[in-house]
């Protein structure tokens, strides 16, 4: 499909008209039982459309230009019946430049798929009973066209999850997404790093209720805040479905918690240039030093904020691309052995809210929760939640490490750079 062709059949028949072109080529290996089972590659292509008119909006998606000659006329339809758009007011129409990326991916581009998770397996089988997980190499092209700015915008990067079980069948999980050869000797070394997890496996209990002091590793972190950095959204605080909603300006956290959306970081997966409808993307801090200090916006949002546009469009919803938490100055060594009664845990799965204004949800543990006693990791645990709120979790931060990790995992956990972080009082709660 070309841009131009698509955008030039719709320019005249609406007032404005928006394209983003997709163009992709992924790998995938996944791995399990200590053997590859799947290998795929999928060349695709697509195209996402916004049409306004009248004060009508309307979305479609194209997966052929041929499409097009089917899908316009009822489009054109719709937006003559469908109730005006009360939230839109425009594309934005200033004319935009755009950074340049820096791409830095050379040696991960050699990287074979296949080669790279065998030889993982092989490093990884003698020491558990079994490993599985994915690998993935991604290479997007975006394009866009508005009436008022057009652009192109790379993205490559390697996306890596391994879950390894002893002979209890007891789990531990690591992740990493990069776009950068810096990360070339971390990726090297995920067998160590899933070895280390596993090797603090030891005296398996049901785990007890009660209110703990919580390391969260990176990845579990991460999660957390990928829960909580599109409720910034200014379409989720316009919903109600927002722990931010009526809080610009108040504290929800420990001075030590400063977490942005930031596009720019080009050694991270899904970093951007512009965003959808042509603003260019920008690192914006929603939390600074616990205070609430941004909405995230498109070009609309931003008119009924009184606001500039954070360049997060989503036309219709904008949304964050990637999540960078300022680290601290701790070392996690020193963090365990401070710990006087405390778990650390890994991983969480199923995170679910109770009140989303309030930030109150429960989500259950997994791949690694230890429970330390007097700087030692006593047993390993499993059947337990976490039933508390962001709010207090936030608040209750007492740490943060100078390590920080690059994760994405399933629909969990959003591209997202953290440190480790240590909570206080977090409740704990049993999950059977």
């Amino acid at each position: 499909m070309e841009i131009e062709d698509i955008y030039t059949k719709l320019e005249k028949q609406v007032d404005q008209a928006a394209v983003k072109l997709s163009r992709s080529r992924i790998t995938q290996i996944r791995f399990s039982n200590n053997i590859i089972d799947i290998s795929n590659e999928w060349n695709e292509e697509s195209a996402s459309v916004f049409l306004s008119k009248n004060g009508r909006t309307f979305l479609f998606d194209l997966r052929s230009e041929k499409d097009l000659e089917g899908i316009m006329p009822r489009s054109l339809s719709a937006l003559e019946r469908i109730e005006k758009n009360g939230d839109f007011v425009s594309l934005n129409d200033r004319k935009n430049s755009y950074r340049k990326k820096t791409m830095n991916d050379k040696k991960l581009r050699e990287i074979e798929g296949q080669e790279f998770v065998n030889n993982f397996i092989d490093a990884v089988k003698p020491f558990v009973r079994r490993v599985g997980g994915v690998f993935y190499k991604k290479d997007i092209e975006e394009e866009i066209r508005t009436p008022f700015n057009s652009g192109t915008q790379r993205q490559f990067g390697i996306e890596f999850v391994s879950r390894a079980f002893d002979n209890s069948d007891y789990p531990v999980q690591t992740s990493l997404a990069t776009s950068t050869d810096a990360d070339l000797p971390v990726l090297m070394k995920q067998e160590e790093a899933v070895l280390n997890l596993a090797s603090k496996v030891n005296n398996i209990k049901e785990g007890k209720e009660g209110k703990y002091n919580v390391i969260f590793s990176p990845l579990c972190f991460a999660s957390l805040v990928s829960y909580t950095i599109p409720m910034a959204s200014a379409f989720q605080i316009d919903s109600g479905m927002s722990m931010f909603a009526g809080r610009m300006g108040e504290k929800v956290g420990s001075s030590s918690l400063t977490v942005y959306d930031d596009p720019s970081d080009d050694g991270m997966f899904n970093s951007k240039t512009f965003d959808d409808e042509g603003s260019p993307a920008k690192k914006t801090p929603v939390i600074e030093k616990g205070i609430v200090k941004n909405f995230l916006h498109n070009f609309s949002t931003s008119r009924k904020y009184k606001v500039e546009t954070t360049g997060n469009a989503g036309i219709v919803s904008p949304n964050p691309w990637q999540i960078s938490v300022e680290p601290g100055n701790e070392e996690i060594d020193d963090m365990t052995s401070s710990t006087r009664k405390g778990l650390f845990i890994n991983n969480t799965w199923y995170t679910r809210f109770q009140d989303y204004r309030e930030g109150i949800l429960s989500t259950i543990p997994r791949d690694g929760i230890f429970y330390i006693e007097n700087g030692e990791i006593k047993e390993s645990w499993g059947g337990v939640r976490i039933s508390d709120s962001l709010l207090h979790i936030y608040k209750n931060i007492e740490g943060m490490s100078r390590e920080t990790n690059k994760v994405k995992w399933w629909d969990e956990t959003m591209f997202t750079k953290t440190p480790f972080v240590s909570v206080a009082d977090v409740n704990i709660s049993r999950s059977k």
